[in-house]
């Protein structure tokens, strides 16, 4: 299902951006993992790092999905999948740098501008979900 959803929403992404799009990596782990943004337990996550552009799927996260979230199915393992891809487009857009100056610039917005990425990659995940739907 990963290798599914990461060609389709990929070319998805190839599509709106043209030649601007470069291909990510999904790893999937369990417990823990080492990436090139540092180390990262299970509470964490899936996320995307953008030291290496690959998205990171913890495994036991979509367990939880299922059972502490009633978020059971195909489609919900999908959009987080999605969601950290949309990380990588902000990253290859240059979104991210943007946000992380700004951050830096000014650290009492830090959260709000945290909260406003997560939103554009839920939209960016969004944006995926429609393709898909028409295709």
């Amino acid at each position: 299902m990963v290798d599914a959803v990461m060609d389709d929403a990929q070319d998805t992404w190839r599509q709106l951006l043209g030649g601007r799009y470069q291909d990510t990596k999904a790893v999937l782990f369990r417990d823990a993992i080492n990436s090139a943004c540092g180390f990262a337990q299970s509470a964490m996550g899936p996320f995307y790092c953008p030291a290496d552009h690959k998205v990171y799927l913890d495994l036991g996260f979509f367990d939880e999905m299922q059972r502490k979230l009633g978020a059971s199915g195909d489609f919900a393992q999908a959009y987080v999948l999605a969601h950290e891809l949309g990380h990588h487009v902000q990253t290859l857009t240059g979104t991210e740098g943007q946000v992380r100056q700004r951050q830096s610039a000014d650290p009492g917005a830090r959260n709000a501008l945290s909260v406003r990425m997560e939103l554009q990659a839920d939209c960016f995940a969004g944006v995926w979900g429609y393709h898909a739907n028409k295709g």
